[in-house]
């Protein structure tokens, strides 16, 4: 009441001085001195808004330009002249009525003084509806975005953390949707909890929340993730007994700016594709983007048509991504198991580095598959089939112009062969197939078998183990699927011992 008093006194006397300076007398309504009163208007109503907007900016993080903005917006500007005019029509009025018309100016400025405190009010009310969450009452999608942007126009260091909820579905499915609005809420007040002051926390939509952690490079915010994670997990939930692992946990994916990123965009892409491995993997755990193409480019000494090529590379990952993400999620996964198997069957280091990569390569070819046939979740015709099949002669085409890369292509090429012959492009069988593309056989059509797929029924480990002995001299190198066996083993008692 009082501030709302103040700047009205405050512009109403900084618009007598410039009404006074406009040649204005003050006394009678004169209509041939509209220019003086035209200054009044304007003046008052520049301080006016000068004085909310410095007010509004030392009540919340707005930037003072934001806050002069939205005051004059057409509808702020509509209340204002509406109010002035009606002032006008009231001096008119009461111009003739001597100390009477004083007193009754009096109480109309303290009535306007009124409305103003809730104008204050209404705007404080919409302001917090457009940019925080009502239910989590952290900031929304859309002031995310906004704060990004202003971070990534500025060039400085941002680092970004997207976490999502694990087995929220199953949550929300077993106690209903009221009680999982309650988890959100509690998991909100222990998220910001560890969030230092500069950092901006936001519901990113559903069970995903957003940090923005300004001035902040990859290892602090790595270590800021982990304490989140850490907290969440040790954290009591009600109903929690009955979860997956009895308990509720977070999965957070964090990228940095300009470091890794190139814009806001390709920073919240990166972000997503960690969160996504580690949904698709362990869950309960932070992950840092890391570009595998970049890796690969720190291991060979490439020309600069080779760099051109790999660059290439890199933005026909980045499609494949954007047409299909199991495809691309299925390539890092598969380049895991190859080189856990190649290291127990003892290949050396030099061969290994080949296998990393030429399993990370094998699906490039998928960049020329249509997007319907690709994400067809019913089974391909055989015309559809034939198409697919395809993928493996335009991977290899897509690498074969970078040398440095030759060992990988007979794994592009062949890794769809059959250790009993009735696999394609060529028909190969047994030991004519070679060696790395055997061990990708292998590898690949475990992690098909037990990652969720639109067309077929998702197999339990155990089921995946039996399948791969079963096919073991017809599909798949019997002497491999036993060393592969325990790698999964041992590759499950790690993830078991992290928490996963």
């Amino acid at each position: 009441m009082l501030f709302n008093t103040s700047q009205v006194g405050l512009s109403a006397y900084m618009g007598l001085l410039a009404y006074e300076m406009a040649g204005g007398i003050v006394g009678n309504f004169h209509l041939d001195k509209s220019f003086t009163y035209l200054s009044f208007i304007l003046v008052f109503f520049v301080t006016n808004v000068s004085l909310v907007s410095f007010y509004m900016t030392l009540r919340n993080e707005s930037q003072l330009l934001e806050n002069i903005a939205r005051l004059l917006h057409k509808q702020s500007v509509l209340i204002y002249f509406t109010f002035v005019s009606f002032g006008i029509l009231m001096t008119i009025v009461l111009q003739a009525e001597g100390l009477g018309g004083v007193i009754l100016l009096s109480i109309i400025l303290l009535f306007l003084s009124i409305t103003y405190r809730h104008y204050y009010e209404m705007y404080d009310h919409f302001r917090f509806l457009s940019i925080k969450d009502e239910l989590t009452g952290l900031y929304n999608h859309r002031y995310f975005q906004e704060k990004l942007n202003e971070m990534v126009a500025k060039g400085e260091t941002v680092s970004l953390l997207l976490l999502d909820l694990d087995y929220f579905k199953i949550y929300n499915d077993m106690y209903g949707h009221p009680q999982g609005d309650k988890l959100l809420q509690e998991i909100s007040k222990e998220l910001v909890k560890e969030i230092p002051e500069h950092g901006v926390v936001c519901r990113y939509g559903g069970e995903e929340f957003a940090v923005l952690l300004p001035g902040t490079e990859s290892e602090e915010a790595l270590a800021i993730a982990e304490s989140i994670r850490t907290r969440i997990a040790g954290h009591s939930f009600y109903g929690m007994e009955h979860m997956p692992k009895k308990r509720i946990t977070v999965s957070v994916g964090v990228s940095t700016y300009p470091r890794m990123a190139t814009s806001k965009e390709n920073l919240i892409m990166l972000a997503d594709e960690a969160l996504y491995k580690v949904k698709y993997t362990s869950r309960n755990k932070v992950q840092l983007y890391s570009s595998l193409v970049d890796e690969l480019k720190s291991h060979f000494q490439f020309g600069q048509a080779e760099t051109e090529l790999i660059q290439m590379i890199k933005t026909f990952l980045m499609i494949i991504n954007s047409k299909d993400r199991y495809t691309f999620g299925h390539t890092e996964r598969d380049m895991e198991y190859a080189e856990a198997l190649a290291r127990k069957i003892g290949l050396p280091e030099e061969e290994i580095k080949f296998i990393r990569y030429g399993a990370l390569l094998h699906d490039i070819g998928k960049v020329e598959v249509p997007t319907e046939i690709l994400n067809k979740k019913t089974r391909l015709t055989d015309e559809e089939w034939e198409i697919m099949k395809m993928h493996v002669i335009w991977g290899e085409e897509i690498v074969k112009p970078i040398r440095e890369l030759a060992p990988c292509l007979p794994i592009i090429r062949h890794h769809h062969e059959r250790y009993d012959g009735k696999g394609y492009p060529d028909g190969l069988a047994g030991t004519d197939i070679p060696l790395a593309a055997r061990i990708l056989t292998v590898v690949d059509s475990f992690d098909a078998m037990t990652t969720n797929r639109p067309y077929q029924k998702t197999k339990t480990i155990p089921e995946a183990i039996e399948e791969l002995r079963r096919c073991s001299g017809t599909q798949f190198d019997p002497e491999l699927v036993e060393p592969f066996i325990e790698v999964i083993k041992e590759l499950r008692t790690v993830q078991m011992e992290q928490g996963a």
